[in-house]
């Protein structure tokens, strides 16, 4: 019998993990055009020009970006962890493909999700836990945790989800009162998380903490090989990477904030995108942790209903905490689940929940006419785009739009004048400026002040919204986003068109 149960869990691992690269890698047509690997947002090509450096100029630490706000550069917020995983990766790759950095950072976010699934299902069924695959479920279906682990995304939120996930996995262990071999993983992870980004890892290290402290009270302090690795990670973070926390110049700020309206994750989320995200069940889970606190007097359960209201209430403030909300839910799940009596009614209640996440499926799948229509355009867009950066033959600045300036530097060599990170918006503004510019003076100082060799003209219409926003103005008629997309000829004096596709423009500046 024993043998038999060990037979089905190993093939319940199978195809738990065929299911999360199956899932994480749906977006296949959008990543793979034309023999090219297009990444999903513009900093993923800003991570993978570190990764460059890093193969380059390997244990050389990255303090400095001069691929965007040229020529005066950026001090980054960026870490190395996620850069070494990229790099190792692309050395794993190398024998086999060509394009291997490409690869290794396509491949990343999906291979570090089957590494988190191998492990939750190995931790889960150490600790014996009832409902363990509802759990696994939810972190491979949710759409939010898929985005955070999909193919193409090179980013480091992969790294701190799956470092996050096993730092939770580590308390639950010990809060049920399993080994204190446990605060090793558990410190290791924190400190690791911290390193790869020092907002959402503190912020909810903190809040773990305080539950450690206020409601369980009785938890043993971590003994001292836990501290030492936990504070021997840090000190590896500030001599190798430094201190990042660098301010925004005054001048700069009234811009951040309007620039932070075109950043997805930085908006409110809504009850409904919960439901996509986590199921029917989201708002009734706490109510289950807290009855079993109370009938079981078992803090843990208060520990983790309060853990899970408060990472839910930052996800109301902005969006990027979704992937942490998700995962709060799914690591509730297996004792919200044991509250209800009978188990044939607990998973039915589970699969019955998980109806908001199919109809998310439902249209990531099968995209309407419009939204086919929509996604066929934007490959389209990204491969002219590659295209249209083929005429740039000689180094020198570029001034482009700011969501496609990182990959432009990474697929040309030379630097971008604007940026995708919030440090390189003084370039950024500079470029709004530019496109909204009605008169050659404004334009050929910006060319100058910036020492601009390339300019990229794309359909305005688009250019001129986001200037604006960024900007806070009105456009005025006759922009230069207009001009130089739709009557090259009216270009400023300087400014040659060398190439024109059906969306890009390119001009030379001599």
């Amino acid at each position: 019998m024993v043998l038999l149960r060990t037979l089905l869990s190993w093939i319940a691992l199978v195809f738990l993990l065929g299911l999360s690269i199956s899932v994480s890698t749906w977006n296949w047509e959008q990543i793979f055009i034309k023999d090219q690997i297009y990444f999903v947002d513009a900093d993923c090509y800003s991570r993978l020009t570190r990764v460059q450096q890093v193969l380059e100029h390997p244990f050389t630490p990255i303090r400095f970006h001069a691929f965007e706000n040229a020529p005066i550069g950026v001090t980054p917020h960026t870490t190395a962890p996620m850069d070494w995983a990229i790099a190792l990766l692309t050395i794993a790759f190398k024998p086999f493909f060509p394009n291997a950095l490409e690869i290794a950072g396509a491949f990343v976010s999906p291979l570090l999700a089957l590494a988190l699934i191998t492990f939750l299902w190995w931790w889960s069924r150490r600790l014996d836990l009832r409902y363990r695959y509802a759990l696994l479920l939810i972190v491979i279906l949710s759409p939010i945790l898929v985005h955070g682990f999909q193919l193409g995304r090179p980013d480091h939120q992969s790294l701190i989800i799956f470092l996050i996930a096993i730092a939770w996995a580590a308390e639950i262990a010990l809060w049920t009162g399993r080994t204190s071999r446990w605060h090793l993983v558990s410190a290791s992870a924190w400190a690791l998380a911290l390193w790869t980004s020092l907002y959402e890892p503190a912020i909810l290290l903190t809040v773990t903490l305080l539950l450690r402290i206020f409601v369980l009270r009785r938890l043993a302090w971590p003994g001292r090989p836990a501290l030492i690795t936990f504070f021997a990670i840090l000190a590896c973070w500030f001599l190798f990477d430094g201190w990042r926390g660098t301010g925004m110049a005054p001048e700069i700020a009234p811009y951040f904030w309007r620039w932070t309206q075109n950043i997805g994750e930085l908006r409110h989320a809504s009850p409904t995108e919960f439901f996509r995200w986590c199921g029917l069940l989201w708002p009734i889970v706490p109510f289950f942790l807290l009855w079993r606190a109370w009938s079981e007097k078992n803090r843990a359960y208060l520990a983790w209903a309060v853990l899970l209201i408060v990472v839910s209430g930052l996800c109301f403030w902005h969006m990027r905490w979704g992937y942490f909300v998700a995962l709060a839910f799914a690591f509730s799940l297996p004792w919200a689940l044991s509250a209800i009596r009978w188990r044939a009614v607990a998973w039915t209640l589970f699969v019955i929940s998980l109806w908001p996440l199919a109809q998310e499926w439902e249209e990531d799948l099968f995209p309407s006419e419009k939204l086919a229509h929509v996604q066929s355009e934007d490959r389209l867009d990204r491969a002219l785009l590659h295209e249209a950066t083929k005429a740039i033959t000689s180094p020198g600045n570029i001034l482009a739009p700011w969501w496609q300036t990182p990959s432009v530097a990474f697929w040309t060599g030379s630097p971008g004048v604007a940026g995708s990170s919030h440090q390189s918006l003084p370039g950024t503004v500079d470029s709004a400026r530019f496109y909204l510019s009605t008169t050659p003076g404004t334009a050929e100082q910006i060319l100058r002040d910036r020492q601009v060799r390339w300019v990229i003209a794309y359909e305005p219409s688009r250019i001129i919204q986001n200037s604006a926003q960024v900007l806070g103005v009105e456009p005025l008629p006759n922009t230069l986003a207009e001009r130089l997309y739709l009557r090259p000829s009216q270009a400023p004096t300087g400014l040659h068109l060398v190439y024109q596709n059906p969306f890009y423009k390119v001009y030379e500046v001599r």
